[in-house]
């Protein structure tokens, strides 16, 4: 097996568990009662993020059938995994949530302190990162709170 399609297979794995888990979503969207009220339903949310995670499962496809078809390696820093990171980012989630369910922690500065930390786990610790996941953060967690509030009728706190 070249090299190039060695380095290219986990993503079309993940790529894979990401299509199927989405198509479960549907499923389960499929499940849920009609809407009666509202104008979107509750399986709206659902069928929404199952539709962005085969987006980006297929952008994922996309990108490692090009680069096997070029049969151009990647960047060698970015083969180098440091699985600290990952494991800030899940107890970044774990902590996420909790605050969310159990500490009632409103969720627009609950999910800019998520969007932050998760940023400053995954990428380069700067003040410039800091502000810019900050930034994002709030920017995003208001963009999905008013969403929520105002086209699906969801109150999220």
């Amino acid at each position: 097996m070249r090299d190039v399609t060695r380095q290219n297979i986990p993503d079309i794995i993940l790529a894979a568990l990401v299509a199927g888990g989405s198509v479960l979503l549907f499923i389960g969207a499929a499940e849920l009662p009609a809407p009666r009220f509202e104008p979107l339903g509750s399986a709206a949310l659902p069928r929404i993020l199952g539709a962005l995670l085969i987006l980006f499962a297929v952008i994922l496809v996309i990108r490692a059938l090009l680069r096997m078809r070029a049969g151009t390696l990647r960047d060698e820093t970015a083969s180098q995994v440091d699985p600290r990171r990952g494991a800030l980012v899940f107890v970044a989630l774990v902590l996420y949530v909790a605050a969310l369910d159990f500490g009632r922690v409103p969720f627009v500065p609950a999910t800019t302190l998520f969007v932050t930390a998760t940023g400053l786990a995954i990428g380069a610790r700067s003040w410039v990162n800091l502000a810019v996941f900050a930034a994002l953060g709030l920017v995003l967690s208001f963009a999905i709170s008013t969403v929520l509030e105002r086209f699906l009728y969801i109150s999220i706190g």
